[in-house]
């Protein structure tokens, strides 16, 4: 049997690595909020998309269902990202 300390040990590290994972995989999503707010100029769209966010919404509790993870959770995670790519976004039409 494993030593308890070394199994926690290797936990731990499999989650930092998670963790850098997950904040690459934030940053390279945000990255898109400029291109996607000059393409949005481009179409004369608005920078808020309803429709856009509740296929995002029902794409993600698809997944969580996949995943087995909690829905909500993910919800939260995702509306803050969305909210903070629409500030992005707001900041490149006052150019």
């Amino acid at each position: 049997m494993a030593n308890p300390r070394d199994s926690l040990n290797a936990i731990r590290n499999r989650i930092n690595e998670i963790d850098e994972q997950l904040i690459a995989l934030m940053a390279e999503r945000t990255q898109f909020a400029g291109e996607i707010a000059r393409l949005k100029i481009a179409l004369d769209m608005p920078i808020n998309d309803k429709k856009r966010e509740k296929e995002i919404q029902e794409k993600t509790r698809k997944l969580c269902e996949k995943y087995n993870f909690n829905p909500d959770l993910a919800l939260k995670i995702l509306n803050i990202l969305i909210d903070y790519n629409k500030e992005i976004q707001m900041k490149e039409l006052k150019k």
